[in-house]
């Protein structure tokens, strides 16, 4: 992925690692904890765990990719031999604001999910201790570069799975707010004079019932070609969406083969599910 830097970001960064290599605590707004979805593990049985966080009124944390401000939550997990952990399965972002600068983060109650695959040779009755390092920056009236060693401890069945009641409705809500590919609606992109065009047109008979509901589109940017913090022109004809976008001034190298990130509606992209976010990989032509 290519680099998107500005002063801010930078500077929150060098920060993060600062505290993060000194171990110099700070007081940390965000409470943050790791979880299970079951109460034991079967061997050779993925199952999810998650990031559970919790905002203040007024701060956030950030998306996978922040804009030109931020640093992304992650995790540096400690496994025991022969076991796997898949990389964060992150939630549709939203809209934050680090002082006047928009970016693209989370509010409120947040969990990240994560798949983790044990080995097939656990023995039933050992208890298997899964722990890691979790980084974050969680800014609000002020910015608070922030670490936490977090770990859960796990019995080894021998029956079938079992999940958490405390965090099985939580995860259930996780799972659908991942974005993921519509073939309900056609997207291209262009670039013109600095600016990336994106036209969004429904091609099911239950999208195009639902265009006129649709008001509201954003995007949110995975490889820093979009500026977030750069007003967004949307413009509805023809029976399609026009959202125009400025290229970041921050974005190195030349220009991507394609335009990766998500789309989003709070009006919802059908007329029944409704899902607010779609994962969008549109080939970029000029």
């Amino acid at each position: 992925m290519r680099r998107v830097e500005g002063d801010m970001r930078c500077f929150a960064f060098i920060a993060l690692c600062f505290f993060a290599a000194t171990g110099f605590a700070v007081e940390n707004p965000l409470g943050i904890e790791l979880v299970s979805e079951v109460t034991s593990i079967q061997p050779g049985k993925p199952f999810y765990v998650g990031l559970h966080l919790v905002h203040p009124r007024g701060y956030h944390t950030y998306w996978k990719y922040t804009g030109i401000v931020g640093i992304p939550t992650a995790m540096e997990w400690k496994l025991p031999e022969s076991w796997k952990a898949g990389p964060i399965e992150w939630p549709e972002p939203e809209r934050v604001f680090m002082f006047q600068i928009k970016a693209q983060g989370f509010h409120g109650e947040k969990l990240l999910p994560m798949l983790i695959t044990p080995p097939k040779n656990l023995q039933p009755g050992k208890v298997i201790k899964l722990e890691g390092k979790a980084r974050w920056m969680c800014c609000g009236r002020d910015c608070n570069p922030g670490f936490k060693e977090l770990s859960i401890e796990l019995p080894v069945g021998d029956g079938g799975v079992a999940h958490d009641r405390r965090w099985a409705k939580s995860f259930e809500e996780a799972r659908p707010s991942v974005a993921r590919k519509s073939k309900d609606w056609a997207v291209t992109a262009a670039h013109k004079d600095g600016e990336i065009v994106l036209r969004i047109k429904p091609v099911t008979a239950d999208a195009k019932a639902h265009f006129s509901s649709v008001k509201n589109v954003s995007f949110f940017t995975e490889d820093g070609i979009i500026d977030p913090n750069k007003p967004e022109s949307l413009v509805k004809r023809d029976g399609e969406f026009v959202l125009t976008q400025t290229i970041s001034e921050y974005f190195h190298g030349p220009l991507p083969k394609r335009v990766v990130g998500i789309l989003q509606t709070p009006e919802g992209w059908l007329p029944v599910e409704k899902p607010r976010s779609i994962h969008i990989s549109a080939l970029l032509q000029e």
